[in-house]
């Protein structure tokens, strides 16, 4: 039995979080969306062992610091790919970034690169 790949999406658009879900689903990916900083620290507070957490342009600044170094805490190994937009960087200490209008094969692939060593652990 495959045990599934999940992914974790934090946004405040929810039609863009719908339109990524989608295509980490197509991709073979187990998604669980959250709007709210609360909903996404009780998400990896759960039982899900997440293989990514994907922190969205949408997300206040101030909410993508408290959520990173929260994230973090919580589990410490956990990729954190932030998508940004031409004007709105973060200080957030993620591992990735990604700018939101680049296309969704760049995405999957640096959601790959992010998560080759997660894969690799579980294979062994």
């Amino acid at each position: 039995m495959t045990v599934p790949r999940s992914i974790l999406i934090i946004s405040r658009d929810r039609i863009l979080q719908h339109t990524r879900k989608l295509i980490l689903e197509h991709s073979g990916y187990h998604v669980t969306d959250v709007h709210s900083d609360e909903e996404a620290i009780k998400a990896v507070e759960s039982s899900v062992s997440y293989i990514l957490a994907l922190l969205c342009h949408t997300v206040p600044e101030r909410s993508r610091l408290f959520l990173v170094a929260r994230l973090k805490e919580l589990r410490p190994k956990l990729p954190i790919l932030m998508l940004y937009n031409s004007y709105d960087l973060t200080q957030a200490k993620v591992d990735g970034s990604l700018h939101s209008l680049d296309s969704p094969a760049e995405l999957l692939e640096m959601i790959a690169l992010l998560t080759q060593d997660a894969r690799s652990a579980n294979a062994g």
